[in-house]
């Protein structure tokens, strides 16, 4: 069940980012980043969280947040909703972030498990 949620998470995501509409989709995607991480510091650098259930997807970008400090966040959310076991359920992985002006940046994504 939660496979399947992810992948519908994921399926949104990339249809949402198809949407001709980039400033849309780059204030669904701050919105979102925002309910994650509350503290604006945290967000530094944060294109995506995209939590489901006890997941969170994040996409970032590392010229400007280490890997580091993107599990740190990820551990003190996970921590945040009860579950504070944090756990890769995807690797990172390159990937392509456009933003809301149309310019595409290199970013990088991965997958979190809240155990």
């Amino acid at each position: 069940m939660k496979t399947k949620l992810i992948l519908l998470a994921a399926a949104i995501a990339s249809v949402a980012a198809c949407s001709k509409d980039l400033g849309k989709v780059h204030e669904r995607r701050a919105a979102l980043v925002a309910r994650v991480f509350p503290a604006e510091a945290d967000r530094t650098g944060i294109s995506l969280a995209f939590p489901v259930e006890s997941h969170l997807e994040i996409i970032y970008f590392p010229d400007e947040v280490s890997h580091a400090a993107i599990q740190s966040r990820a551990a003190a959310y996970c921590k945040r909703i009860g579950h504070p076991t944090l756990k890769v359920a995807r690797p990172l992985k390159d990937t392509q972030t456009t933003l809301a002006d149309g310019t595409v940046r290199a970013s990088k994504g991965i997958l979190y498990d809240c155990d």
